[in-house]
Formats: C-alpha cells, structure tokens, sequence
C-alpha cells in the first residue's frame, strides 16, 4: 500500500487518516510500539503531525500513549471488548428504533439482494456488513449516534474482520442480517430490536470463544 502525504489537507488530519488506515488494515502486523521518527521519515512529515496524530488515535482507543514509555497499538482484554459490545449492541439498537418507520423499503431490498449473492472476498464482506448498519444508521438521523458508532467500530474492527475469515460464522451473520432487515422492512419494532441484539451478542460470544490477543 502508498503511504503519500496530499497537500490539499492539514498534516495532522492527513497523518491521522494514514496511521489509522495503516492499524486498522494490520500494516503494523506484530509490531506494537510505534516509532514518531520512523514514521515522520516515511511520511517525509516532520514529527510534530506525527504527535497530534498519535493524541487523535488515542482519542479513538486505537493507541495508548504512555508517559516516557512511548506510544502503543491498543490490545484490548476480553473485559474491554465485552463493555465495547455492550455499549454497541445499546447503540445499534437505539438506531433500529429510530429508523424503523422512516427507512426506505427499496433499500432494505436491495441490502437482502447482496446478502444472496455477496463475494466471498474477505473485504467484500466486511464492506457489506458495515453497509448494512450504516443505512440503518443513516435512516436513524442521528448526529450524535453516528459519532459514538464511528468511534465503537474503529476500536472494534479488527474483532469483526476476525468473523469475516469463518465460512460458519459468516452464514449465521448472512441470516442474522436477513432477520434483522425483514423485521425492517415489515417495520415490527419489537422483532428488529431483538434481531439486532442477538446479532450483537452472537458476534461477542463468537469473539470471546475465539479471542488470541
């Protein structure tokens, strides 16, 4: 992947953008401490974008920042994902409730489509998986929501690509998702609130069962 700073937008935002892109797509793989030199060098920025980037990522739990240590890739535990899938499955729900009388059938139509007929491409999956609950999310209108969800994926993404690699795990997510639309589309609150909430904790079962960190 080309790493190249554009002129067009500050450093700091440009240098946050590629240093999450590059944790969030492994770019690091076993690495965990963060160089501000190397990585200055690479980008051919000075180190102070570096730095302000590295206090926005950890903003977004993505690093942690430890006093005359260094900086660090966040590892999470087993405790803290749970709490993220907690705050996640209230979240998720909160936006099925506020989209389900708005959303527009068409699109519910059309999401049910791709789940029949999606790639088996890791990244195809993945991309439709965020898909689907980010048109939920859209219905839903809901400035504040967005940002909480945006902020609650990016510290979870590495978790929902590990389900993305299980033929098993990605069918029952095909069907959880196909539940979750019918009950939209047939705009029974009651039946899409629980749809989404087993969703969410068959995904935290599926990565407490599996977990290597």
């Amino acid at each position: 992947m080309n790493y190249k700073i554009q002129k067009k937008l500050t450093l700091n935002i440009q240098v946050y953008e590629i240093l999450k892109d590059m944790i969030l797509s492994n770019y690091f793989k076993d690495e965990i401490k963060l160089n501000e030199v190397q990585i200055a060098e690479m980008l051919d920025v000075s180190p102070t974008p570096v730095r302000e980037a590295f206090r926005m990522l950890s903003s977004d739990g993505l690093v942690e920042i430890i006093p005359w240590k260094g900086v660090f890739i966040k590892k999470y535990t087993i405790e803290d994902l749970t709490e993220l899938y907690q705050c996640r499955e209230a979240l998720e729900v909160l936006a099925v409730q506020l989209s389900i009388q708005k959303i527009d059938i068409k699109e519910i139509q059309s999401l049910k489509t791709k789940i029949t007929s999606h790639s088996e491409s890791v990244d195809e999956r993945v991309k439709l998986s965020n898909t689907i609950h980010e048109i939920i999310l859209k219905w839903a209108n809901n400035k504040r929501l967005t940002e909480m969800l945006s902020q609650l994926n990016s510290q979870l993404v590495y978790d929902r690509r590990m389900t993305a690699y299980d033929e098993e795990r990605q069918k029952e997510i095909d069907s959880e998702h196909m539940e979750i639309l019918n009950a939209l589309m047939e705009k029974n609150e009651e039946k899409a609130v629980t749809s989404m909430q087993n969703h969410i904790r068959n995904g935290l079962n599926y990565i407490k069962n599996n977990y290597t960190h």
